[in-house]
Formats: C-alpha cells, structure tokens, sequence
C-alpha cells in the first residue's frame, strides 16, 4: 500500500498551492458574464460627440453615487454643471493619443457606463498600460455592462489602475481579473481618501 511521507516541508506546499488557486482567473466565469450581458442587450462603442451630455450626466451621477459621502456638495454639483459638459466635449474632440474612451449602453440604448484605459500616467509605471476609470450607474451593477468594458478597453493584457482603498465593491470587481495590490498608494485629491493601485503584471 503506497503511502505519503511528510518530510515537514507540506505545509508551506499547501500554503503556496492555496495562495497561487487564490489568484488564479476564472475566466470561463468572466466570459460568461461578458455573453450573459451581451445576451441581456448591453453594447459598448467608443463615445462620440454626441454622446456628451449623456456622458457628463453618468459620470456625476456614479461620483454622487459612489463618492456622495466623501465630497463637498460643491464639487458634485460643478460636475454637474454646463462647463463640466463643456470639458467632456472638449476632451471627445481631441486626439486620442492611444487613450481609448468607451461608453456602455443599455438594453434601451440609453448610456448607463463611461470608461477609458491608455498609456499609464505613473513616474513608475508597473505596466504600459492603465486602466483609467470604469464607471457605471448603480442601478446597472451586477448586469455584465463592467465587464463588457473590461473586456474592450484591456482584454487580458497586463495592466494597472488606481482604486479607492476602502471602495470593497471596486476591489472586488478587479480581483476577479486578477488585480493584486502592489504596494503603492497616494491621497485621491478630490475625496481625501486612500487610492492603492493594483496591478495584473501578466497576460491572462
């Protein structure tokens, strides 16, 4: 009868085999909810002009949403103003430079997500490219349309991105394409909190 023969060393086997299962991607499951979302009548282009009121509209509604608790009152409602739909249109109308700026749209076809990757803006940068921001309205989470997003603006390239430390819903979402924290932090300016940055340093 064949028998194991622990030598002291398993522990650390098992420790290590269970760290590496942790931070494995499932990506069947994220192909899923990619086709889940597409079957349910999600669509994501690159933004347009004419998106830009619509676009403004979403992403001070997410920061309200989102940042509501952290930001003077002041700075939400200049997102909301004409000149914060001013500068979106400005910023749709310059060259991209290999920054790629996409919108996700609703069953209805009503914009429900703004998001954009490009060139990383870090002095350090961990990887070339930086996932910028994924926003998406709350009524609209759990629907696939964030990783519809994923899936355009990085694939499974290595990456990187900054994120709230205390944002457990974001994290999360990230984690499970295999954004790890790498140990770099800094002040978000606008809220006075803690951004850590996660990096995925590997193709997946």
């Amino acid at each position: 009868m064949f028998r194991l023969r622990w030598t002291g060393n398993e522990t650390a086997v098992l420790v290590l085999m269970a760290t590496l299962w942790a931070m494995t991607v499932d990506v069947a499951r994220l192909q899923i909810d990619v086709e889940r979302a597409r079957h349910s009548g999600y669509v994501v282009r690159e933004m347009r002009p004419e998106d830009v009121e619509d676009i403004a509209r979403v992403h001070a509604q997410v920061w309200r949403e989102t940042y509501g608790d952290l930001v003077p009152e002041e700075l939400l409602a200049a997102m909301e103003s004409a000149a914060s739909t001013d500068r979106w249109r400005a910023l749709i109308a310059q060259d991209p430079g290999g920054i790629r700026r996409l919108v996700g749209l609703s069953p209805g076809r009503e914009i429900v997500a703004v998001a954009t990757s490009g060139p990383s803006r870090d002095e350090d940068p961990p990887t070339e490219l930086e996932l910028r921001a994924i926003n998406v309205l709350a009524e609209h989470h759990g629907t696939g349309v964030g990783d519809l997003l994923m899936e355009s603006l990085i694939g499974r390239q290595a990456a990187s991105l900054w994120v709230l430390k205390d944002n457990a819903r974001a994290r999360a979402f990230y984690w499970r394409y295999g954004f790890r924290p790498d140990g770099a932090s800094k002040v978000h300016a606008p809220t006075s909190s803690v951004e850590v940055r996660l990096t995925r340093d590997r193709r997946i």
